[in-house]
This record gives structure tokens, C-alpha cells and sequence, in this order.
């Protein structure tokens, strides 16, 4: 019996357990996780997007099993008392482009996508305008649709994950790893909050926007750091046609969500940290002019409040870690999505069973998210959108 101790149980640590329990692994595993209640966790803030364009083939694959499991999520997570419903929609994305430079990456993305499988086409700004007669597209010269791509409601599939997960035999406990001891080159125990040790053979830190303090624990320096995510709902008063989510790759965004209107706003040059500020004057003096410009029904809205949230933000490349440290062989990274983990979850969760279990991928090779490449700081070429 191997003693494999997840740290952090919310959507990636919760997909890495089941999958474990799935192979029959459920004995040797426990989950440490602080908060059942997720309060201020990242996946129950995150809007739910599973879309399939990125410029990475890898992500392009993890969102296309992601898109699998969670448009049938109870054939593919099964096993918990309590069932849950992730409400699978298929909405739709739009990604949008300004530029001869833009346009030309945009269109190899498409290409590439379109290899794997992915629903996805280039529309000039002409086209858009007849589809989406509500918007200028001001300021636009294309813009990539998938129509097939997907929203969820982010709880229900963390908590859909984490009960099948306990009903095959994980062990959650609600505690805080607060040390590692290491012994020679391997972790052999965490030490808990509570006073409490837990005996380890295998350490997965899968702690999200923690995962650097975790890291910190073994002397291991990652550049992942907590990262603000603004979101802002609205109603209109004039009605809007149907249309996808969309996003400029300059970083405007605007959906249906829930009834209403929801704008995000990322700033990737705020300062690292945990901020719970909502910035209401970001929208009013940022967002809704620019919204207004896209779409006249834009102009007379009423502003509902929303929410923040925070991005596990890789700064190299924006791209996660999956791998083994090299110094403490017995210690896996499984963190950075940069605003990715929701919806590659089932992947990752799926690979890092099959790093522990089978010595290596076989379902989708992921080496390119190596902790190599953040020794070396060398970036993963990435041109598509940014979470």
C-alpha cells in the first residue's frame, strides 16, 4: 500500500482522486484539503468556459476529453451517493482579432484545431456582423467561432467530482498541510494544521493559487502566484440576439451567464497576490464604454455587481506544471493552469493517475508541461487567448 497524500481538493485534486479510485487506488489515497466549503477556492468563481481553441495542441486535446466527460458527466463520474449535474451547454466561443499578425495566427490555430477534430472556423468581420447584427465589431477584422464549445456550472462539477471521488473510498480531511519532511531526497511526511502527520510515499500538490507556499515547503521555487479576475454582471434593456462568448484577444469579454450579462477583466500586469476587491469604477469607466462601442444595446444597462476570483497564473508561459521534481522524485506539481484547470481537469486528472500508476503518460502525452522547461525559462510558444 503506497501512502499518496493530494494537497488541495478542489477540482484538480478531486479529478486526480477519483481517477486513482477509478483504477482502484482508493486506499492508498487522502486528500488534505482546508475548506469543504471552497469559499475561497478558484473553481467555484470561475464563469465555466470548456472551450477547444488554444494554440497549444495538448490544451486542444485536454478540452476535447474535458468537453467528453462533462456533456455526459454522469456516464463518466459515477460513484458518489450524491449525484451532480454540471448543466452542460453548448454556447459557444468567439474569439476575435484586430491585425495582419493577429489574423495570421488566428488562422494557423484554426488550422491546427481544425486537425484534432475541433468545430471551428475563421468569419471576416462582414460575416459576423450578418450572424450577430447586434454588434459593430468595431475595431475587428475576424474572429474565430466554435460553436460546440461549452459552459458549466463550475461547483456542480467540483462537487460532482469530490463525491463520487469519497463514495469510491477517498479520504477527505479537512486540514491544512503546513511542512513537508524530507529525508534524503524524498517526502516522507506532511505535517498538518492540526498537530496531526500523515505518512507520505507519493505528494501531489495540487494547491492551486497556494501551490507556490507548497512548493516553498521543499525548498522549490515556481513562478505561480495568485492572479485577480474581475467579473461583472449586467442586464440590458433592449434585447440582444442570441451569440457566443466573446472574447477580443486584447482582453474585452462579454457573455450570456445565468440571465444576465457577464464582462471579465484580467489585468496580467496587476502585482501578485490574493485582492478580493471588486472595481466597480473598472467597469464603468473601462468596460462598459467599450461594450457600448460593440453593441448599442450596451449603452443603457443596469450594472448587477459581481464577483472576483483568482487565476493560479504560471508567469513563464501561462501553462501548468505536471511533473516530478527533480530534487524530491516523490513530488508531483500538478498546478499553473493560468484560468485553464476547470476545464482540463478530467484530462489532468486522468494523466497524473496514469503518472502514479503506470509510470507515465498513455492517454495523452503531456511532457511538454515539463518542471524542465521552468529550470531552463524557456516559455511554451503560446499565441491563442489567455484564460
Amino acid at each position: 500500500m503506497r501512502r499518496i497524500v493530494i494537497i488541495g481538493g478542489g477540482i484538480m485534486g478531486s479529478a486526480i482522486a477519483y481517477s486513482l479510485a477509478r483504477a482502484g487506488a482508493a486506499a492508498d489515497v487522502i486528500v488534505v484539503e482546508p475548506d469543504p466549503t471552497y469559499e475561497f477556492a478558484a473553481t467555484p468563481r470561475a464563469v465555466g468556459g470548456v472551450r477547444l481553441q488554444h494554440a497549444i495542441p495538448e490544451n486542444v486535446q485536454m478540452s476535447l476529453y474535458g468537453d467528453e466527460v462533462y456533456s455526459a458527466f454522469d456516464q463518466h463520474v459515477t460513484g458518489g451517493k450524491v449525484t451532480f449535474d454540471p448543466a452542460f451547454q453548448r454556447l459557444g466561443y468567439l474569439f476575435l482579432v484586430q491585425g495582419a499578425e493577429a489574423l495570421a495566427s488566428l488562422e494557423a490555430n484554426v488550422r491546427m484545431q481544425q486537425s484534432l477534430g475541433v468545430e471551428v472556423d475563421v468569419l471576416d468581420a462582414a460575416e459576423l456582423r450578418r450572424r450577430y447584427p447586434s454588434f459593430s465589431f468595431h475595431g475587428v477584422d475576424a474572429g474565430a467561432l466554435s460553436p460546440g464549445d461549452g459552459q458549466i456550472d463550475p461547483n456542480a462539477a467540483l462537487m460532482g467530482y469530490r463525491r463520487a471521488a469519497e463514495g469510491l473510498g477517498i479520504t477527505y480531511l479537512k486540514d491544512r498541510v503546513v511542512g513537508l519532511d524530507v529525508v534524503g531526497n524524498k517526502v516522507v511526511a506532511a505535517r498538518l494544521e492540526s498537530g496531526a502527520s500523515l505518512p507520505v510515499d507519493i505528494a501531489v500538490n495540487t494547491a492551486n493559487c497556494w501551490a507556490a507556499d507548497v512548493c516553498a515547503m521543499i525548498g522549490m521555487s515556481v513562478p505561480i502566484e495568485p492572479m485577480r479576475r474581475q467579473q461583472f454582471h449586467f442586464l440590458t434593456q433592449d434585447p440582444v440576439e442570441p451569440f457566443p462568448a466573446m472574447r477580443h484577444l486584447a482582453g474585452l469579454s462579454v457573455r450570456r451567464h445565468a440571465g444576465v450579462y457577464l464582462c471579465g477583466h484580467t489585468n496580467f500586469n496587476e502585482a501578485a497576490g490574493f485582492n478580493w476587491e471588486l472595481q466597480h469604477e473598472v467597469f464603468e469607466e473601462s468596460l462598459w464604454p467599450q461594450l457600448a462601442e460593440q453593441c448599442t444595446a450596451f449603452e443603457t444597462i443596469k450594472p448587477r455587481g459581481g464577483w472576483v476570483g483568482h487565476y493560479d497564473m504560471n508567469r513563464l508561459d501561462g501553462n501548468p506544471v505536471i511533473d516530478w521534481y527533480d530534487k524530491v522524485p516523490n513530488f508531483l506539481l500538478c498546478a499553473g493552469f493560468s484560468g485553464h484547470g476547470l476545464q482540463h481537469a478530467p484530462a489532468v486528472g486522468r494523466a497524473v493517475k496514469e503518472m502514479i500508476l503506470d509510470g507515465g503518460f498513455r492517454s495523452i502525452d503531456l511532457s511538454r508541461f515539463s518542471w524542465q522547461r521552468i529550470l531552463d525559462g524557456t516559455p511554451i510558444p503560446d499565441d491563442g487567448p489567455k484564460a
